[in-house]
């Protein structure tokens, strides 16, 4: 017999826990519910509740997504709240609410599907996509420092948010396309490079660019201000290169694009211990942060407020706010390691509330949700 019969009030009433007695089965099952949590919790024993404060604090996550960041699960604090509500020492709703993450994204979702269910609309949400979205802020709580930076891919936004919750910065992203995705991971950034080279993948270089190079040589790869180099690092003169005779299975080189204003990067890198080789970067495109589509790159993030993210991260004043204005060609590279590694999370939230409480149901765009809902 689970919490979603009525007659659960007979499992309550054979507690001997006389606070966990006092609460109203309903008022139970409707918080459960609320907060994404398991509802076929079917007693509120030590076992249960533990169960349920492990999962509404810090969610549950994927083993079979990378993960590299250090995490910060409060165990003592979890074992002393649900003592406390099985000794009736404590309100055990409201116990189990104070778990939940403090982060802003998390508790305006929360706070909207409140509301909701007090105005019995409860036929407006999708329970399992409300449930995975939930699940996907809560991995926040598990991350062990003073900032976090979330990128949520659905939505196409960064944000990045203190320990306590507070948005210190939301800007829009450009995130991969369907047929490149960005993968979902959890790793650090631990480095700002300005006047970054773009080292092409290899895959983009030899499907995307040599066909092109092939016709033109000299053209494209001045066009894109790129450079040959071998495999010891040395940059080839190009036009003594056999171009014709090479192929995607036969092409011992790797291109560069040079720095400055027109590089594919910008002017502006965020290395990440990332195993995708994936991280956070500039553009020289700014004008498509104003699309609605941003599910354009090859997987690598760009960001549109690539200056205050550096600051930010530096906790100084890193970079004049003109600094993406500037418009030169070949300038040095330079690398700035940051005080401190800060957790990066990719999230595929698909539900998210406005600060005017409006709720967004971002499209599936990489159907990873299909199992979820078809």
């Amino acid at each position: 017999m689970c919490l979603t019969k009525l007659k659960i009030i007979f499992i309550f009433v054979a507690l001997s826990n006389s606070n966990v007695r006092a609460q109203q089965p309903q008022n139970w099952k409707t918080f459960w519910q609320a907060a994404g949590a398991d509802t076929s919790i079917c007693s509120l024993d030590s076992a249960s509740l533990s169960l349920q404060a492990y999962l509404i604090a810090y969610g549950r996550r994927d083993d079979r997504i990378p993960w590299s960041i250090g995490e910060h699960i409060d165990s003592a604090k979890i074992t002393q709240i649900v003592q406390n509500v099985l000794s009736g020492k404590a309100d055990g709703i409201a116990a189990m609410k104070s778990l939940e993450p403090a982060f802003q994204p998390y508790q305006q979702l929360r706070q909207l599907v409140d509301r909701i269910l007090e105005t019995k609309a409860d036929s407006l949400l999708d329970w399992p996509l409300l449930r995975h979205s939930l699940n996907e802020y809560r991995l926040l709580n598990r991350a062990a420092s003073q900032m976090i930076i979330q990128v949520n891919v659905p939505s196409a936004t960064l944000r990045v948010l203190d320990r306590s919750g507070d948005l210190l910065l939301e800007c829009p992203v450009i995130v991969g396309s369907p047929s490149r995705p960005t993968p979902i991971f959890g790793a650090y950034l631990t480095g700002i490079i300005t006047y970054p080279y773009w080292n092409v993948p290899r895959s983009i270089a030899t499907k995307e660019f040599l066909p092109k190079i092939r016709r033109n040589p000299s053209g494209f790869l001045s066009a894109m201000k790129l450079q040959v180099l071998n495999s010891q690092g040395i940059v080839m003169d190009a036009e003594n290169i056999d171009w014709k005779n090479l192929s995607a299975k036969n092409f011992p080189y790797r291109l560069r694009q040079s720095t400055g204003c027109d590089n594919a990067l910008g002017l502006i890198k965020f290395d990440i211990d990332s195993p995708y080789n994936v991280y956070l970067h500039d553009t020289n495109h700014r004008e498509l942060f104003d699309e609605e589509y941003r599910f354009l790159s090859h997987g690598c993030i760009r960001v549109a407020e690539p200056v205050k993210l550096a600051n930010l991260l530096m906790h100084r004043d890193l970079l004049p706010e003109t600094f993406t204005e500037d418009r030169f060609h070949n300038i040095r590279s330079s690398m700035f390691a940051l005080p401190s590694p800060v957790p990066v999370l990719i999230t595929y939230a698909l539900l998210e509330a406005a600060p005017d409480g409006a709720l967004y149901h971002h499209k599936d765009i990489y159907r990873r949700i299909k199992a979820i809902h078809p």
